[in-house]
């Protein structure tokens, strides 16, 4: 029974990996997904969880993941039911080393992101300029590792070395030690700050937990009993199917270097902080004290956010239809024409909004303190 229950939980990851769409692979697990299991996954949602305005997008936490969950562990265990016990432990051990082949690659993405500062971006004008007491915990949180590129490309580091000593039989062990403690350190920061990535991110734990199966008692017995233990340091991969194996390890890893890297072949950039931004990129003041507007920000990704004196803000994505004039655009497709001039000499923004006039100032948001330098070795140099 034992055997059949770890077997079930290899298939359900295998199946994980074929089914749950990793955006930086492509569109193609999203497509094949939803084709298969769309419509039943729609289904699930309205009649289990009673709403007609879940994402069908299997993303990390949302419904249709949990319902994609569900299937696949209806699915796994049926699949494992009909295997001849004989043949448990030679799909337990190619659905181990996939499982492991897989968390190396999701390491070596998120550990590229961070060194590039791609995960840990640098925090928005309108972030800084937002009171800390107003801000969701999961945005505090990602902005203030944006702060620091030491602490991004350093944890980046971290998890590349765990994802090479996985990729190599003799450090897999290890490897897969050390990214236990980083997935733990990830499970709870993605608890403790509502981050929306909690299933994924506890699925990817389990996964290395898994494939330590077989060295859980040697290391119990090294690390508690003290005893001496040999670890096997062969892979266990029959010969006839070793070649395949190579073949299919050296194509996965292949395409998702060139997945991880293309994006920054592309762009030619390797630190997200130097990206070029918008024209209008930044944050402006109202130079009249007396209006309910505060601050005009405009987003990395064109969307101008409006600020009023009580905080409070109001967005739009918007577009340049010509020179002179902005596009914006609501969130329910309506647009309005916004006539604006810009004078980088001394850094004043005219809208117009209809009958209304607005001029701000630009404000040197890379300035403030929280995007300073700063380094102290001792406390008496930080006052």
């Amino acid at each position: 029974m034992k055997s059949r229950v770890v077997t079930a939980a290899g298939v359900f990851f295998l199946l994980f990996i074929v089914f749950f769409p990793l955006d930086f692979l492509g569109d193609f697990q999203k497509e094949w997904t939803s084709f298969i299991y769309g419509d039943l996954t729609q289904w699930m949602v309205k009649n289990i969880f009673k709403t007609d305005h879940a994402r069908i997008d299997f993303s990390s936490d949302s419904l249709s993941m949990m319902v994609l969950i569900m299937i696949l562990i209806i699915i796994s265990a049926l699949i494992t039911a009909l295997i001849r016990k004989k043949y448990l432990p030679e799909i337990l051990h190619y659905s181990k080393e996939i499982i492991v082949l897989y968390i190396a690659v999701v390491l070596m993405k998120y550990g590229f992101d961070k060194i590039f500062k791609a995960q840990f971006y640098l925090p928005e004008p309108n972030i800084l300029y937002s009171r800390f007491g107003n801000m969701d915990r999961d945005i505090l949180f990602w902005s203030t590792m944006g702060t620091s590129r030491l602490y991004s490309v350093s944890m980046g580091i971290f998890e590349l070395v765990a994802a090479l000593m996985i990729l190599f039989h003799k450090t897999r062990t290890l490897g897969l030690l050390f990214s236990i403690g980083i997935l733990v350190n990830i499970v709870f920061i993605n608890l403790g700050f509502d981050i929306s990535v909690k299933f994924f991110s506890l699925i990817l734990l389990l996964m290395a937990v898994l494939g330590l199966k077989d060295e859980w008692i040697p290391l119990y017995r090294f690390l508690i009993l003290r005893q001496k233990i040999q670890l096997d340091e062969e892979p266990q991969i029959l010969r006839g199917a070793f070649p395949a194996w190579v073949f299919f390890k050296t194509a996965f890893i292949g395409f998702s270097m060139v997945a991880i890297f293309f994006p920054y072949f592309e762009s030619g950039n390797y630190n997200d902080d130097t990206t070029g931004r918008p024209l209008l990129h930044g944050a402006f003041k109202n130079v009249d004290a007396n209006s309910d507007l505060q601050y005009i920000f405009f987003h990395r990704n064109y969307y101008i956010i409006l600020m009023d004196q009580d905080e409070k803000t109001k967005d739009f994505h918007y577009s340049q239809d010509s020179k002179n004039h902005l596009i914006l655009e609501d969130y329910q497709g309506g647009k309005m024409n916004v006539p604006f001039s810009y004078q980088k000499k001394d850094s004043l923004l005219t809208l117009t909004f209809g009958k209304d006039r607005v001029v701000a100032k630009e404000q040197n948001w890379k300035k403030m303190n929280a995007l300073r330098p700063l380094f102290h070795i001792t406390i008496e140099g930080s006052k």
